[in-house]
Parts: C-alpha cells; sequence; structure tokens
C-alpha cells in the first residue's frame, strides 16, 4: 500500500494524495476535488456539474450550476448576459471567468457533465457583498463545528462533540442557508443521545484536605468509556477576608484518562461544605435558548443538570494547634500594650475551627517572641506573629481621622529556626471619628488579610 501512494504522488506532481486517491476512486479527475489546485495564485477555482439525457442539455445545466454557484458566492443576482458569456465563449469577463477544465460521465443512459472553472481573485473580491461573507463565513464556521464534533465523537472527546454541536444548532437556527442536517431538528437527538449515558462520578475522596478525582465516563454496551478534555464546572463556597460567604467556581478539564484532580483554587473556601461538579455547559445552552428558546431546550437543560454530583468535605489543619501573637507599634514605632488585635485574630481561625489561642508578645522583634514562645512551655504546634504599624495619620477637611498601616506575617512550626512561612509588606488604610478608631480599624483589615495569606499556606 505505502508503494501504490508513493508511485500516485510521484505521478500526481501537486496533486494531493488525497485527491488522487478519491479520483482514483470515483472515477472523477482530480479537479473535482481540489478545483484550486494548478491555477495560479491570483485564481480561485470552483467546479459545476449538469446532468441529463441528452448530452447538450447536462453542458446547458451545468453552465446554470456555473451561475448559480457565482451568484451565492457574490451575494447578488447575475444577469442573463452572464449565461450567453459563459454558454457560449466559455467565459464572465466581469469576474475573469474561465472555463479552464470539462469532464463527462456517462451512466445508465443519463450524461453528467463536469466543468472547472477559474476566477479572478480580486474581482470576485470586489463584487463579492458584506452579506455574503458574512454568510460564507458563518457556513465555514459551522461546519468547522460539525466536522470537528464528528472526529470527537470517534476519539473519545463526547464533551467537545456535544460543545459543538450545541454551538452549531444555535448559529444555525433561522438561516436557511445552511444546511438543514446541521440544524436543531437533525443535532438536539444527536446531543441528548451523547449526554444521557454521561456521568461524572468523585473517586479517592479526601475529606479532610477537600481533594478528590473526579472521573467522566460514558456508559456503552459493554463498558464504560472515559470521555477526555471534558469541562467540569466545581462550585463552592468561599469567606471573604471580612467573613462574607460568597459562591465560588473554576473549570478543570479531564485528561486522556476522563480524570481530573480537584483540589481548591481559592484557598478561601469554606472550612466545611459541599463542591458540585457538573457539566460545564452553560454558555452553550445559553446561546441555544437565545436562538431557539428555553421550551425548546428545557429537556437538554434538565438532562445537564441531572449529571451534577457532590462531594462533601470537611477540612482539617493540616498544622496541628496555632498561638497567635500579634506585635502593635504606634506612630513613633514603640510596642503599646493593646491586645485587641491578638484576640481579634485568633477569633478568627477559632471561628474557622482552628485549634487556636492567644500568646500576648512582650518583644517587638518576631524572632525575639518566637524565642520566647519556645521557653515558655507552651506546646502549640506552631506559632503565627503579625507585627503591624501606623505608617502616617492625619484629620481630613472633612473632620475625620484618616490612619494608613503596614504589617508583615511570619508562621513559625515548633522546633524550627526560619519561619515557615513570610508574607510581603501588607498595607491599609482606614477612616473614623476618633483617631483611635481609625487605628484599630486600619489594624484590622491588616489581621483580615494575614488571615487570609496565612490560611493558604496552614491549611
Amino acid at each position: 500500500m505505502a508503494s501504490l501512494i508513493l508511485v500516485l504522488v510521484l505521478f500526481s506532481g501537486c496533486r494531493s494524495v488525497g485527491a488522487v486517491l478519491k479520483s482514483n476512486v470515483s472515477g472523477l479527475p482530480y479537479w473535482y476535488y481540489e478545483p484550486d489546485m494548478n491555477i495560479g495564485k491570483d485564481k480561485v477555482g470552483m467546479t459545476a456539474e449538469g446532468s441529463s439525457t441528452s448530452q447538450r442539455q447536462a453542458e446547458l445545466l451545468a453552465y446554470n450550476n456555473v451561475i448559480e454557484k457565482l451568484a451565492e458566492r457574490t451575494g447578488s443576482e447575475l444577469s442573463q448576459e452572464a449565461y450567453r458569456e459563459l454558454s457560449v465563449l466559455g467565459t464572465i469577463t466581469e469576474y475573469g471567468l474561465n472555463i479552464e477544465d470539462r469532464f463527462v460521465m456517462t451512466q445508465d443512459g443519463r450524461f453528467t457533465v463536469f466543468l472547472r472553472v477559474s476566477m479572478d481573485r480580486n474581482l470576485i473580491e470586489l463584487a463579492t457583498t458584506d452579506e455574503s461573507r458574512r454568510r460564507e463565513a458563518l457556513i465555514k464556521e459551522v461546519d468547522s463545528l460539525i466536522q470537528s464534533g464528528d472526529e470527537y465523537v470517534k476519539s473519545g472527546h463526547e464533551f467537545n462533540a456535544a460543545s459543538n454541536y450545541i454551538k452549531a444548532m444555535a448559529l444555525a437556527e433561522g438561516r436557511d442557508y445552511i444546511s438543514d442536517e446541521y440544524k436543531f431538528d437533525e443535532l438536539y437527538p444527536v446531543v441528548i443521545g451523547l449526554l444521557q449515558n454521561m456521568y461524572i462520578s468523585v473517586i479517592n475522596p479526601h475529606p479532610e484536605k477537600a481533594s478528590c478525582i473526579v472521573s467522566v465516563s460514558r456508559r456503552t454496551t459493554f463498558a464504560s468509556s472515559v470521555v477526555a478534555s471534558a469541562q467540569v464546572n466545581a462550585r463552592y463556597r468561599a469567606e471573604d477576608s471580612r467573613g462574607d460567604i460568597y459562591e465560588d467556581y473554576f473549570v478543570y478539564v479531564t485528561g486522556e484518562e476522563g480524570q481530573l484532580v480537584f483540589n481548591p483554587m481559592n484557598d478561601a473556601i469554606v472550612r466545611k461544605g459541599s463542591v458540585l461538579f457538573g457539566l460545564d455547559l452553560d454558555d452553550e445552552l445559553d446561546q441555544l435558548e437565545s436562538a431557539v428558546g428555553k421550551d425548546k431546550v428545557r429537556e437538554l437543560r434538565e438532562l445537564v443538570d441531572s449529571k451534577v454530583v457532590a462531594f462533601e468535605y470537611d477540612k482539617q489543619y493540616s498544622m496541628g494547634s496555632l498561638a497567635v501573637a500579634v506585635i502593635e507599634h504606634d506612630e513613633l514605632g514603640y510596642v503599646t500594650d493593646s491586645n485587641a488585635i491578638t484576640d481579634y485574630m485568633t477569633s478568627k481561625f477559632i471561628k474557622d475551627r482552628a485549634d487556636a489561642a492567644v500568646y500576648y508578645a512582650e518583644f517587638d522583634d518576631e524572632e525575639d517572641v518566637y524565642y520566647e514562645f519556645s521557653h515558655s512551655g507552651r506546646t502549640e504546634d506552631c506559632l503565627l506573629v503579625l507585627r503591624i504599624g501606623i505608617t502616617e495619620s492625619f484629620p481630613s477637611r472633612n473632620g475625620v481621622e484618616v490612619v494608613g498601616a503596614e504589617g508583615i506575617a511570619f508562621l513559625f512550626r515548633t522546633g524550627t529556626e526560619e519561619p515557615v512561612y513570610k508574607s510581603d509588606v501588607i498595607y491599609s488604610s482606614a477612616f473614623a471619628q476618633t483617631h483611635g478608631e481609625a487605628v484599630q480599624s486600619a489594624f484590622r483589615i491588616l489581621a483580615d488579610t494575614a488571615y487570609t495569606l496565612v490560611k493558604a499556606v496552614y491549611v
């Protein structure tokens, strides 16, 4: 077989192997499959055909087919004069069109005439209307989606196939110039069939880490086949630095084995809750609903929703118990005797179900605080030290006090000489009616930020 292909390539010159092979199988000339081949860089090729019991009538129908295709391509009707010029002279001067090749096939008493014409690329471009270009681009886009979808089905990427088919249905709706086989009535049952047998499962769960493996498979007659490159939407609740709960999500993609590893991309995920895994087809379904209406898509939307599975988790702090110390500095850099932010930050960790306790520091340096802690008899596994201070303060023109502050956080594990985590310098500002209130507000903002940063390490 390899030697046959080599011979075909040697004898076909610039013709592609695909065109030569198709030509040998069908008996049609190679240019029927590649009309642009060997006609010049400033030319564009096109084929047409006509069939009748009379060869002359078949030829006239082929000319008429040229006119129809040219009109469709340019988006404007051609005159009878163009048809007469083509049928008599074999050319249409307005478009630089010339008949390059003819081929006649006879079968069962019928004649089929095939024509290849060349056209001036620039003249065709000038004659083509914006609407025609838009239609041609849309036809190509739909055709590409369908062809890629068909290939996805063959290669085990059924999710991508369903996504492509849904997009194609939405684009083709209401456009009579797109083939009926690419429209809703034909493709909708195909998508339903693909998704009905697709399911999501959670395997190898680790609730204490809020992590698991998610598998997407498709049931077949005798076995389950993996679904590669499936987009899975993971939805969960998270908590911001102010303690407000919000909904978050992230889209994962399965590998060739049909699986993905879920680890929360957002370290602010609530400590205990559920992760909902579902097929990420919301954008495609919204697009289809806009094109055909929600009622026609309801079955598909409900089918996708039925595939959602929940993963229950109870995330634990992995570094053990925690002591929290906050060193507060005033405008002059001196350590104050306030423990308000130590209490505030410790309460945040306790609320998040950490085994946390206050440690009131008596020194102004984190290393000294850690040394004191190490020799104090305290048994916590880790020490968090947050050093904060005022950078500026002034009364505003409207009478309120404004305070700027900065801080830096250190996380030590008991028995280690260096911190396991050190933040960059963090900044905050706040205003209040009194100087003291503004200071405490700015310090709490620093504590909120440090809490979020440290939680990403102390999980």
